[in-house]
């Protein structure tokens, strides 16, 4: 996908912008061989991973795009990335299933999740009691707020 095919930004504008972030203690992600850093973007709206991944290769990042929470496991075990993006509400393992076992296999693996439904609350409340806290990004959200967020890491 080419920058001039990606949706106008507020496509991806954030509803609040100002939200602070989570922080995730003892996790500092390392950058791929070449400096750029590692993120495994996970979606099962095909269009919404494949142009987050766009904006962020052509921002300077190592971006791939899984759909689903199985191929994105497996990805990560062979891409070993610094970060994985995913969404939260997806069928068969949900972002906070996928995150779960990520920290699990990876854990220096930054995760951050993020979603459009309220629905996600119960989810992201269960994960918590069970030691797992993901910092959440509600969707859309502004490209900017997303690479600003990554090169802060």
């Amino acid at each position: 996908m080419l920058s001039s095919e990606l949706p106008p930004a507020e496509f991806f504008s954030s509803n609040d912008p100002s939200r602070p972030f989570a922080e995730q203690p003892g996790i500092s992600p390392k950058a791929s061989n070449d400096g750029r850093l590692r993120v495994l973007v996970v979606d099962d709206e095909r269009l919404i991973a494949e142009t987050v991944v766009a904006i962020l290769n052509v921002n300077g990042f190592e971006a791939v795009e899984a759909f689903n929470g199985e191929d994105a496991l497996e990805a990560a075990r062979k891409l070993q990335p610094d970060v994985v993006l995913t969404d939260v509400l997806m069928p068969k393992m949900s972002g906070v299933e996928l995150g779960i076992k990520i920290r699990q296999e990876l854990p220096k693996t930054k995760i951050f999740l993020f979603s459009g439904q309220a629905a996600t609350s119960e989810l992201m409340r269960r994960a918590e009691a069970d030691g797992y806290a993901f910092e959440l990004f509600p969707k859309p959200i502004h490209p900017e707020d997303l690479i600003a967020k990554l090169r802060g890491l």
